[in-house]
Formats: structure tokens, sequence, C-alpha cells
């Protein structure tokens, strides 16, 4: 038995027919039998679950692997292959500013789109200067 057929063994001690409706369907013939025997009695129910139970257990067949070189098969044999990138020469002005993406042509049409400049060498502004110009209700709770 595999752990799906004990859970279901345990709960047939609180409910007998819920595991046999798990096994056989809602509308089979060991359902009716099952509820008629739980109706004559709680043990003939749970001994009858137990017994469905017992007689479709899960099947957990795995297909088999073909064996393959790894396996200690014939010719049995690893190759490891390293796959190493290939190193890009690096440019030849030591000057330049690596460019992450952006370029900057020393143009303000972003300026003129109205977002706002930063200076490149000004720490970002603390919280008390980003929200000094704010009108929201702030309470001091």
């Amino acid at each position: 038995m595999c752990t799906p057929d004990l859970f279901l063994g345990l709960l047939a001690i609180l409910f007998p027919p819920l595991p046999v409706w798990v096994k056989t369907g809602l509308c089979s013939a060991d359902s009716i039998i099952n509820i008629l025997l739980c109706m004559l009695g709680y043990i003939p129910g749970l001994i009858h679950a137990w017994y469905i139970i017992s007689k479709f257990p899960e099947s957990y067949e795995y297909e088999a692997v073909p064996q393959d070189g790894e396996r200690g098969g014939p010719g049995g044999r690893v190759t490891y292959v390293f796959v190493q990138p290939e190193r890009q020469p690096k440019p030849s002005s030591s000057s330049a500013q690596p460019n992450y993406g952006s370029t900057n042509n020393g143009s303000t049409s972003a300026n003129a789109a109205g977002s706002s400049s930063h200076d490149e060498g000004r720490a970002p502004p603390t919280y008390a200067e980003a929200v000094k110009g704010d009108n929201k209700v702030q309470t001091q709770d």
C-alpha cells in the first residue's frame, strides 16, 4: 500500500463510503453495497471500505528507461564537454564611460518634453525634500 491508500484507510474510519466513492465512483455497485452495509452497521461498512481500498491499489508503475551509456551498459563511457563563452576584446578607448543601453547626445529634448533633469554628481533627494511640496494631509500618529 502506498500513502494515498493509507490516507483513504484512515478516512474510511471517519466515513466509510467516501474512500469507496474515490476508488470505484459515486454510482457503482460497490458504492451501493457499502452504503447498505453502513446502514446495517458501522463495522461492516468499514471492513468493506478497507476491502475495496486493498482490491484497487494505487498504481504507480513507472516506464522503464532504456539503458544508456551512463548506466554502465555496453561501451559505458561518459563524455563531459565544457563550454566557455567567447572572450570579447575590450574597447580601445579607456576614457569612454560604459554605455548601458542609454545614449546621451547632449540634447535637451527630454527636458523640453517635461521630464526633470538631474545632476550627475548630486545625491537623490531625501524623503523630507521629496514630500516638501506635497499638499496631502499627513498626521503625526
